[in-house]
């Protein structure tokens, strides 16, 4: 918190950082299970546009520094619960199913495969996060720290659809 930048109180605070994740996590999940999700372009351009206005609003809100620790935290929290929530149990019906004999549902391997790639993507922008805490000079504790935030996610995703390629 700073309170030259708002003056949020520390149960504010952290409602800001508890919701911001679980609401994170409901929207995307939503998101990727709607027909929107099946639209690599659409869901990159418009998750996008939701990203910087939450980096923007949070750096409103919050410090600098704590605006890109909400984000790499949501980011985290996503990655997380992609992996608990839908990669595995994918994983553990096909394992069943093929314990019992029967052809795993193409279905899981399809929705499994598209949150790990999913997972790619965030992952990469997450790691510039974590060594922007060292450059604060260029990074969250510049003016325009929500722009700056808001070219390296997108910068790391360039990265990764590079990575992915190798």
């Amino acid at each position: 918190m700073d309170q030259d930048v708002n003056n949020i109180s520390v149960g504010a605070a952290i409602a800001l950082g508890i919701g911001l994740l679980i609401v994170a996590w409901v929207v995307y999940d939503l998101m990727m299970i709607s027909p929107l999700g099946k639209n690599e372009k659409l869901f990159a351009v418009i998750s996008y546009v939701m990203i910087v206005a939450i980096t923007y609003g949070l750096t409103r809100m919050l410090s600098g520094r704590a605006a890109y620790i909400h984000v790499g935290a949501m980011f985290g929290t996503i990655m997380a619960a992609n992996v608990w929530m839908r990669i595995l149990p994918a994983q553990k019906k096909m394992i069943a199913a093929l314990k019992e004999g029967r052809k795993p549902d193409d279905a899981l391997s399809a929705q499994a495969k598209l949150r790990s790639k999913q997972n790619t993507f965030i992952v990469v922008p997450t790691v510039f996060i974590m060594i922007s805490n060292h450059f604060p000079g260029v990074t969250y504790g510049e003016r325009y720290n929500w722009a700056i935030l808001s070219v390296l996610i997108l910068l790391g995703w360039f990265a990764a659809k590079f990575v992915r390629r190798a």
